[in-house]
C-alpha cells in the first residue's frame, strides 16, 4: 500500500515537472511574442473568447479601442464589425482601415499577435476624410493618377514618391526568383491583391542603420502593361530600445502596401 501511494506522488510529481519543463521551454521561445504588448493577460483572454464564443472579433479587456481577431479571415470580420455600427469600408492604406459613416471616418490599424492573431486599434481620423489623403497628378506622359501623400507608417518614410508610372505594350510575364538563389537584395514574386495579379521586384540595398527598398509592380490592364516604381525607407527596428523596437516589428509586420498599389493603379487614367 505504502509503495502503491509512492508509486501516484511520483506520477504526479513526474507529470507536473514535465508540464513545468514544457512551460519553460515554451515561454522561452515565445516570450516575445507573448509579452510584446506587455501584460499578456488581456491577449489571453481575448484568445479564449475567440476559441469559446463562437465570435471572429472580441474586445480586449481593459481597453476602449482594442480588438483581436484570428489573422485568418480578420478583415472580413472587422468589416462585418464596423457594418453593423453604421460604417462602410471605403480604404486601405499601408496597415490601415478607414471606414466612413455620415458623420465621421474611422481608422483601424492592425499589428500582428503571432502568426494566428491580429490586434485592430480603432480611432477616429483627425483628418475627418482619407480623401484628405490622396490627391491627384497627371504626368510627363499625360497619365492621370490618384496616389496617397503620405504613408499611414511611423516606422516607413517615402524616398522617390509619388509613384512612378509607365504604361507599355507587351504580354504579361513574371519570372520569380527560384526559393535556392533568392536573396534579401533582390527578390521578384507573384502576387494576388483583390484578385489581381501582380508581378513585384523588390531591391534592397542596407545604409546606415536603414533599409531602402526599391519596389516595381508590373500587371496588365486593358490589354497594356502597366508598371508602378518607388523606393521606400525601412528603418532597422533593432536600433531602438524596447518600446519603439516592438512598436516597429508590429508595424512592419501589418504593413501592407500592396492595396495601396492596387489603388493607384485602378485610378490611372
Amino acid at each position: 500500500m505504502i509503495f502503491e501511494h509512492s508509486s501516484k506522488n511520483k506520477k504526479v510529481l513526474l507529470l507536473a515537472s514535465t508540464v513545468i519543463l514544457i512551460a519553460g521551454v515554451f515561454l522561452s521561445l515565445y516570450s516575445s511574442i507573448i509579452f510584446q504588448e506587455g501584460n499578456p493577460w488581456p491577449q489571453i483572454k481575448g484568445i479564449a473568447q475567440l476559441t469559446f464564443s463562437g465570435s471572429d472579433m472580441v474586445k480586449l479587456s481593459g481597453s476602449d479601442n482594442r480588438y483581436l481577431t484570428k489573422s485568418q479571415g480578420g478583415p472580413m470580420a472587422v468589416e462585418a464589425f464596423m457594418k453593423n455600427r453604421g460604417y462602410e469600408y471605403t480604404d486601405q492604406m499601408g496597415s490601415g482601415y478607414f471606414y466612413k459613416s455620415s458623420d465621421k471616418t474611422i481608422v483601424l490599424t492592425r499589428r500582428q499577435y503571432s502568426r494566428f492573431y491580429t490586434i485592430w486599434t480603432i480611432a477616429e481620423n483627425n483628418n475627418n476624410s482619407d480623401n484628405n489623403l490622396w490627391t491627384t497628378i497627371t504626368n510627363d506622359q499625360g497619365e492621370t493618377f490618384q496616389y496617397p501623400k503620405k504613408l499611414l507608417a511611423k516606422y516607413v518614410s517615402v524616398v522617390e514618391w509619388p509613384p512612378i508610372i509607365k504604361i507599355e505594350t507587351g504580354t504579361y510575364l513574371c519570372k520569380t526568383t527560384p526559393q535556392e538563389v533568392s536573396s534579401m537584395s533582390d527578390i521578384t514574386s507573384e502576387r494576388m491583391v483583390d484578385n489581381r495579379t501582380y508581378c513585384v521586384n523588390i531591391k534592397n540595398e542596407g545604409v546606415a542603420g536603414s533599409v531602402y527598398s526599391s519596389h516595381v509592380y508590373t500587371t496588365a490592364k486593358n490589354g497594356k502593361l502597366v508598371k508602378v516604381s518607388f523606393t521606400l525607407q525601412y528603418p532597422n527596428c533593432n536600433n531602438y530600445d524596447e518600446e519603439q523596437r516592438k512598436a516597429c516589428t508590429n508595424e512592419r509586420e501589418a504593413f501592407d502596401i500592396d492595396s495601396t498599389v492596387d489603388r493607384i493603379i485602378q485610378t490611372i487614367k
